[in-house]
């Protein structure tokens, strides 16, 4: 089953799912096409239990955090905005970035239970802002830096490790030596040279 995106009553893409993974296939015609908001977005990096995850969408055939000059390209060639166009859009979502993400320092001073995830999070925003205005990495492109040093945030927490699912804790642990190759043998007996002594 195929859904149409429709933009001011024009269908512009088709959302449908293949092989397990969903796919969003743009049409030809675009001239309707208009950036607005995003709503609903989750820093899934954010979270220890999905740290080390990729994206679930690919830009350009990449699924990667760390986008460089393949976002922009996107922009240019699929949705054919300007690469100056493309800058001011991103200039604006760093900034909405950097005044939310001092909010987000804010509220982990205020409520320790939301420490781990506040701090990672506002460290994915800052690494992604630099990666989106420039493929090489610069620090100076953070807009969050000075604020979380000001806050005294730390580094995030490393990612959790993926839990095991299907063994049970009574069984007792496996272990983690080698095995060594049993030592080769010849039976002598059914060599043509073998003897036996009586």
């Amino acid at each position: 089953m195929k859904l149409d995106v429709q933009v001011r009553g024009k269908t512009v893409a088709q959302l449908y799912r293949e092989h397990g993974d969903y796919l969003l296939e743009y049409l030809p015609s675009r001239a309707d096409v208009v950036y607005t908001p995003s709503y609903d977005i989750v820093t899934t990096q954010a979270y220890p239990r999905y740290a080390d995850n990729s994206p679930a969408l690919s830009v350009m055939g990449r699924k990667t955090w760390a986008s460089g000059k393949t976002l922009e390209q996107f922009f240019k060639v699929e949705l054919g905005i300007a690469p100056s166009a493309y800058r001011d859009m991103v200039e604006r979502l760093c900034q909405s970035a950097v005044e939310v993400g001092r909010e987000v320092i804010e509220a982990v001073k205020n409520e320790p239970r939301w420490q781990e995830v506040g701090t990672a999070m506002v460290h994915a925003w800052n690494e992604g802002m630099a990666s989106i205005r420039s493929a090489k990495p610069n620090r100076a492109l953070m807009g969050l830096t000075r604020d979380i040093e000001a806050a005294n945030m730390g580094a995030p927490a490393p990612p959790a490790r993926p839990e095991v699912v299907g063994r049970s804790e009574l069984l007792a642990r496996r272990s983690r030596r080698k095995t060594r190759p049993a030592a080769a043998t010849t039976d002598r007996s059914s060599s043509p040279k073998s003897s036996k002594r009586h």
